[in-house]
C-alpha cells in the first residue's frame, strides 16, 4: 500500500508540473456509492441548570489512553427547562471536552467539559488572564497527538461588535501540552504567538498525519472577493511548533513541489469553508476531503495524494434550509474497516450531530 501511495503521489505531482494544469483540476471519477445513518445528537438535551446548551467547532482527536478529546470553538452554557427555549447565561470561546471512549457509538451524551470546580467550562487556550478579553478569542481547530505531545492549531479572533458572531481572524497559531486537557503553551515566533498572519492561510483548518511520516496541514486563504481555496503545508512531527520547519506545496514554483516561501504556495482545493477534514481512506484508494457546501450540505472530494488533483464534489448529506447546517467534517479517528465506514459531524443550530457513512 505504501508503494502504491508513493506512486500515486509521484504521478499526480508529475502531471501537474509537466502538463501545467491547475492544481485543483478535477479528475474524472465516479462518486462512490454509500448509505447514511440518521444523525445522532452528541449533546444530551435534558432539562437542567448549568447545562451546556450548544457548542461549535467539534474537532475530535482519539487519545492514546482510549479516550476522545473534542476541541470546540465555543461552548454555550445556560439552563434548559421542559417545554421552553434554552436560556444562555454565557459563551466560553475555545473550550474542550473529554469522552471516555474512542468508539463513535459511545460519544453521545458522554462529553465531560474541561471546567472549573463549579462546573463552568474553561477556555482551553486562555489560561493567562492577560491574554483573554471579550475582544480577543482563541478558537481551536484541528488537533494532533505527535512526538508524545498534544498539539492544537487555533485561530486568533478579534471581535468588532457586540454580537457573538461579530469577529474576524487576525492570525493562526499552534499550542502544545503534555496533557489533552492542558494547560497549553502557545508556540511563539519572536514576540508573537501567531505563526501565520491574517492574510496568510489559516493553517490548521484540517491536519493529516500520513503514513509517509509527514504531517500535512491545510489552511483556507482568500483568492478573490468572496472566493476561497485551501493551501497545503507539511512538517515533521518533531518540528510542529516552529514555522521555520514548514514547507508549502507549490507545484509551479521554480524550487519544485515544496518550497519554504509561502508566497509560492499553490491552491490545492477550491471553495472550502474555514473548517473541513482530510483523511487517507484505504477503502476508497486515496484521500477524502469533507466540508460544508454553500447550501449547508456535507460534500466530499477524492484525490490520489494529499495535494490532489481532487475529484468533482459529491454530496454525502443534504441539509434542509431550516436546519442551518454548517461545520461538516469527518472525524477520522472513528473510521472503521479501512475507511469503508466513516463518521462525520454536522452542526445544526449550534448542536452537533454524528452521522455514519458506509461506502459500498
Amino acid at each position: 500500500m505504501q508503494s502504491q501511495k508513493k506512486t500515486a503521489r509521484s504521478f499526480a505531482a508529475a502531471g501537474l508540473l509537466l502538463l501545467a494544469v491547475p492544481v485543483f483540476a478535477a479528475p474524472v471519477a465516479a462518486a462512490p456509492g454509500f448509505s447514511v445513518s440518521s444523525g445522532t445528537p452528541l449533546l444530551t438535551q435534558t432539562p437542567s441548570t448549568g447545562a451546556v446548551v450548544a457548542q461549535g467547532g467539534n474537532f475530535s482527536l482519539p487519545l492514546p489512553d482510549g479516550r476522545t478529546l473534542w476541541l470546540l470553538n465555543n461552548i454555550w452554557a445556560g439552563e434548559l427547562k421542559a417545554g421552553a427555549p434554552a436560556e444562555v447565561w454565557g459563551i466560553v470561546d475555545g473550550g474542550a471536552a473529554l469522552a471516555p471512549s474512542t468508539s463513535p457509538y459511545a460519544q453521545a451524551g458522554a462529553l465531560a467539559y474541561v471546567a472549573e470546580e463549579g462546573g463552568w467550562p474553561l477556555p482551553l487556550l486562555s489560561g493567562d488572564l492577560r491574554e483573554y478579553s471579550q475582544i480577543r478569542k482563541f478558537w481551536p481547530r484541528a488537533g494532533l497527538f505527535a512526538d508524545g505531545k498534544y498539539y492544537v492549531f487555533y485561530s486568533i479572533m478579534n471581535n468588532f461588535g457586540p454580537g457573538p458572531y461579530d469577529y474576524f481572524r487576525v492570525g493562526q497559531g499552534l499550542a502544545v501540552s503534555g496533557s489533552p486537557a492542558g494547560p497549553y503553551a502557545k508556540a511563539r515566533m519572536g514576540t508573537r504567538y501567531s505563526l501565520w498572519n491574517d492574510v496568510e492561510p489559516s493553517f490548521g483548518s484540517a491536519a493529516l498525519a500520513d503514513e509517509d511520516g509527514w504531517i500535512y496541514v491545510y489552511g483556507r486563504v482568500m483568492t478573490g472577493p468572496g472566493e476561497y481555496a485551501a493551501q497545503l503545508a507539511r512538517v515533521r512531527p518533531s518540528g510542529l511548533a516552529s514555522r521555520a520547519n514548514y514547507a508549502y506545496y507549490a507545484a509551479d514554483a521554480s524550487s519544485g513541489s515544496w518550497t519554504a516561501d509561502i508566497a509560492e504556495a499553490a491552491d490545492v482545493l477550491p471553495g472550502l469553508p474555514e473548517e473541513f477534514s482530510v483523511s487517507h481512506n484505504a477503502h476508497l484508494g486515496g484521500y477524502l476531503a469533507v466540508y460544508s457546501g454553500p447550501d449547508g450540505s456535507a460534500r466530499a472530494r477524492l484525490a490520489p495524494a494529499p495535494w490532489g488533483p481532487w475529484s468533482a464534489p459529491f454530496t454525502l448529506l443534504a441539509c434542509g434550509a431550516d436546519e442551518y447546517c454548517y461545520g461538516a467534517k469527518e472525524q477520522p479517528g472513528f473510521a472503521g474497516e479501512g475507511g469503508k465506514k466513516i463518521f462525520l459531524t454536522v452542526e445544526k443550530k449550534n448542536a452537533p450531530y454524528l452521522y455514519e457513512i458506509k461506502f459500498k
